[in-house]
This record gives C-alpha cells, structure tokens and sequence, in this order.
C-alpha cells in the first residue's frame, strides 16, 4: 500500500515481511536538486519523487496509512488492531491507540489534526484525541465491519462510512453524526446484493439465513467531494454516483466494462476521481464527466506488459499526474502525466 502526502509529493509504502506480526513502511522524497530544468522552463517543470528516503519500522503489517493536513504526521492502522502515529520530522512513534480488535481498514484525519477517525473489521467507528491518545466517540454495531471511513473536509462531527454486514450479503454507505447524545446514522446508499451484483461479481463469503451459502459482494468505496457537499460512491459492478447529503441521486456514470472497482480517490483541486478497477486498470475521470450519464471508459492507466493488479491509485498534489501503487510483491510506483505517459517508474526496496 502506497499513499501520498498532500502537500510535498512525498510517498510512503507499506509492507508486509515474511513474518506475520512484522511489517515495515518506506518512505520516498523528492529531490530538489536539479535546478536547470526549473531555470529553463519552470511552468512546465514539476518534482516527481525520486529515492526511497526512510523506513519506519512497525510492530505488526501496517495495511492502511494518512498523513495530517500539515504532513508533520502520520497515522498506520495495523493487522493487529493498533494505530500508530508517527512524528514525521523524527519518524518516531508518537502514540499507540489500542482499541480494534480486529484489522484496522482505514485512517482519516480532521483537519486541525487534533482528531483522528479509525474504522475496523470488528464493527467499530472511533474517533480520537491524538494528545491525550483516548476514545472520544464510539460506535460499534454487531455482526458488521467498516470497510472504510473518511472525516467531512472541513467538520469533525460528521464522518463517512462504508460497512458490509458478516451474516448477510449486504453493504451500505451512510453518514456519521458524532452528537452530544451519541452517534448517529444517515444511510445514503444501501442496495440490495442480489440484484446489484452479477454473478459471481464478488470474493468468497459466508452468508446468512436458510438458503445457504452466496458469494459476498465486493466493499462499496466512497468519499466526499472538496467543500462535503456531496458524495461520490463507487459500487462493486462499476457504478458510479453522486448524492447530496440527504441521499438525493444528483449523477450517475457507468464504467465501461462494469468492472469491479477497488478504491476510489478524489484530487486535491476536486476536479478529478481515480478509480481502482479489478480488471487491472487504473481509470480517471473528470468530476463533471458523471452528469453526462451514460457509460465511459475514462482516461486508463495500466501496464500493458506486466499486467500488474494494482492496491491503491491517487492523484499527485498539483492533480496533474496519476500514481499507481502495484499489488505486486515487487513494490512499485507508476507515475503518469495527463497523457498517459509513463513518468516514472519507483522500485521498492529489494530485501525480503
């Protein structure tokens, strides 16, 4: 897993070791010392990344990882359950929240960095004070996981929440009101398995009731647009909507292909989503383009010659290239421009 720090393209990666309770995160940097190319045209020149810089040592597999809005730190959510917060500028450890009884599967910071939001495959929903490291905000549902969750843009009492039930082949996405009273839910989309999903469309899974066993469907990703007006989400079969924050549909894109789509990021500047499909290509698209409905294959991103699956896709800070972080054991970055033009090629680490 690969993720991108907002504001200095710097890139970090998370991986597993040979052991199961070890894992390793490696950092990469730009480099600003060629200062010719900036001389000579510095409009058209941009910093990519360029070496791997550090590597921060963890106790357990680090799955999922964000920085703060400032990039002076850095959250990992483990296998373990535990969340671990770095220092950036010394790269030790800050804190280590102890609450998830299960694999984390997301982290996500407030914007004054004073909070952070942690969700897990044990059916929890936690939000933290990171200075005094303790829970301020609870929910926790039976026989669920969150299969990710997001803070509002601009709002700490309001979060974004994708969960699939454990006994049922069902998933939803809904709102989080953190309220004096406790938390409360706002389902915005939730459909119905059978009929949105085709045969076969999902991984392995148990199911519920008498009728036996059926395969579950794939997790719904979702995220909120630049201001947290809307929401854009994705389904297992390519479908791509966008709601207001009462649930009301504003726009709908097919992608082309249905393919299943893994994750889904928004660019900083908001104009643009990238999407993470199963059929090994990574499509972009502009924002706009969902209010033309109809099917569309996007601007598709992949390597044609490995046709390597892909973990994890972003936008660059300035949103003009795309980076995609292979799922492939190799650990690597691709870096392409706005016209699918391989800009780089990052390789990780070589030790076990």
């Amino acid at each position: 897993f690969f993720f991108t720090r907002s504001r200095h393209e710097f890139f970090i990666g998370a991986r597993s070791l040979d052991s199961p309770t070890q894992g390793q995160l490696v950092v990469g940097h730009t480099h600003t010392h060629n200062m010719n190319l900036a001389l000579l045209d510095p409009f058209s020149h941009n910093e990519l990344p360029e070496v791997i810089e550090a590597k921060l040592e963890v106790p357990s597999t680090v799955s999922v990882c964000a920085f703060n809005r400032r990039g002076s730190m850095l959250a990992g959510g483990c296998d373990n359950g535990h969340v671990i917060v770095w220092d950036f500028e010394t790269h030790g450890v800050a804190r280590t929240l102890e609450l998830h009884e299960a694999p984390v599967t997301s982290v996500s910071w407030t914007k004054s960095s004073r909070r952070l939001l942690s969700s897990g495959a044990d059916g929890r929903l936690a939000v933290w004070d990171v200075l005094g490291a303790c829970v301020v905000q609870l929910l926790a549902r039976e026989n669920l996981e969150f299969t990710g969750a997001s803070t509002h843009p601009l709002r700490r009492d309001v979060c974004l929440a994708c969960s699939s039930s454990t006994v049922v082949a069902s998933r939803e996405v809904s709102l989080v009101f953190w309220e004096a009273a406790g938390p409360r839910s706002l389902a915005l989309l939730s459909p119905d398995a059978p009929a949105d999903e085709p045969a076969g469309g999902g991984g392995e899974g148990a199911a519920g009731g008498s009728g036996g066993s059926r395969r579950q469907p794939p997790p719904l990703v979702a995220c909120f647009d630049k201001p947290g007006e809307r929401v854009l989400i994705g389904s297992g079969k390519g479908l791509v909507t966008l709601l207001d924050l009462s649930g009301a549909r504003l726009a709908e894109m097919q992608v082309a292909g249905g393919p299943v789509l893994r994750s889904l990021a928004l660019s900083r500047d908001g104009m643009s989503f990238v999407l993470v499909c199963a059929d090994r290509v990574i499509r972009a698209f502009a924002l706009e383009r969902l209010f033309e409905g109809g099917a569309a294959a996007g601007r598709e991103h992949q390597d044609v010659v490995s046709r390597v699956p892909w973990a994890l896709a972003a936008f660059t800070s300035d949103s003009e290239h795309v980076i995609g972080a292979a799922a492939a054991a190799e650990q690597k970055l691709y870096i392409w421009d706005g016209d699918r033009q391989l800009a780089k090629l990052l390789d990780g680490p070589k030790d076990p």
